[in-house]
């Protein structure tokens, strides 16, 4: 069936951001959350005449542990690592692959881009990035899907991990994006951790100027900067003018109720300043 729905031009555009912890089950390796992926997948499908979609994903239990294992985020130090890159390219595509055939499945024209082949870093940051591709992608219709993943760096590192964080950010940006929406299994920033604290509280409206009594309180413990990368990828994207959400996107219909503004649902939204 072709796609009949308004022209590109008059789409706002969606950048989304699914969290490892949302489309993997992070503490059980290499094993995917196929009913949160094919909940998303839907909704895409069902925004898709009204909206233009960026999708970025995570490593959660596939890219985590292999990249850890090799200390890839330390950057180069040892010929051993490099066969580190290869078993981290492996995972990750294997489950960009879940996530493309999901997609597929309700007819998203969805498109695979690797980042290690358009972009490099710099000290782990985005240095240059070719975006062109998925410009003409867009125009098309089609959406563009980006693993975070392994990049060439220009510093002593030699080569880093690009989280999906900074992809996301970087293209809101890039590409004046309607929304940049991170996707996680919690319904967005808490003064704690929701999982392990009953008194943890959301946070709806964050500013930078909150950021030090919430380190206090919460850790970081993912190869990719855990929550504090997000927000400050996040909020980088938010101080260019981009509406920055943190919310649950493991919940039917919470992607569709984020994009259109609906209420009833709970999330964080970054404010700039």
């Amino acid at each position: 069936m072709l796609f009949t729905g308004i022209s590109e031009e008059m789409r706002p555009l969606v950048v989304v951001k699914l969290g490892g912890s949302m489309i993997t089950v992070k503490n059980r390796p290499f094993t995917p959350n196929i009913q949160v992926i094919d909940e998303v997948s839907r909704q895409v499908s069902e925004l898709r005449e009204e909206y233009l979609f960026i999708l970025v994903h995570g490593g959660g239990s596939y890219g985590h542990p292999v990249a850890s294992e090799y200390r890839i985020s330390e950057g180069f130090f040892h010929p051993d690592q490099l066969i580190g890159l290869t078993k981290v390219k492996l995972r990750m595509n294997e489950l960009t692959q879940l996530i493309l055939a999901s997609l597929a499945s309700y007819n998203v024209p969805a498109v695979p881009i690797t980042p290690v082949s358009c972009l490099t870093c710099s000290s782990g940051k985005v240095e240059k990035f070719f975006t062109e591709p998925l410009r003409m992608m867009l125009k098309l219709g089609a959406v563009p899907l980006l693993p975070g993943d392994v990049a060439m760096d220009y510093s002593e590192k030699k080569f880093t991990i690009i989280s999906g964080d900074s992809v996301a950010a970087h293209l809101a940006t890039e590409f004046n994006a309607f929304k940049l929406i991170y996707g996680t299994d919690v319904d967005g920033v808490f003064t704690g951790d929701p999982k392990h604290d009953s008194n943890a509280n959301l946070i709806p409206r964050l500013s930078r100027g909150m950021l030090n009594s919430l380190k206090a309180s919460l850790t970081v413990s993912d190869v990719t900067g855990g929550i504090f990368r997000k927000i400050e990828e996040g909020f980088n994207a938010a101080e260019k003018g981009i509406r920055v959400i943190i919310g649950n996107l493991t919940k039917p219909g919470a992607l569709i109720s984020i994009v259109k503004d609906e209420t009833g649902i709970l999330y964080t939204m970054l404010e700039p300043g």
